[in-house]
């Protein structure tokens, strides 16, 4: 059994990936949350959905950074290994 330093919680595998502490509110607070060498590829990642998307808000849903206008558009998310791009609702 591993247990995370942070959060207590026992887990089966060393260094168990898991979310522990309180969601992110923001998408400044959920990029700087993230390793600091991924931080430059979520940087770039925001600010290309920015400028494809000026109009639209962003914010965190499903603890995900979200652009919406009338419906969710799209989400990105930092996972161990990968990048990971998300359609919105209606895709």
């Amino acid at each position: 059994m591993w247990t995370c330093p942070k959060c207590n919680r026992e887990f089966k595998k060393e260094d168990q990936n898991h979310f522990c502490g309180r969601p992110s509110t923001t998408v400044d607070e959920y990029i700087e949350g993230q390793p600091l060498k991924i931080r430059p590829i979520l940087n770039k990642v925001r600010d290309t959905i920015r400028k494809a998307l000026p109009n639209v808000e962003e914010r965190i849903s499903w603890a995900m950074p979200t652009y919406r206008g009338k419906q969710n558009i799209i989400h990105f998310a930092a996972h161990k290994k990968h990048l990971g791009l998300y359609p919105g609702d209606k895709a």
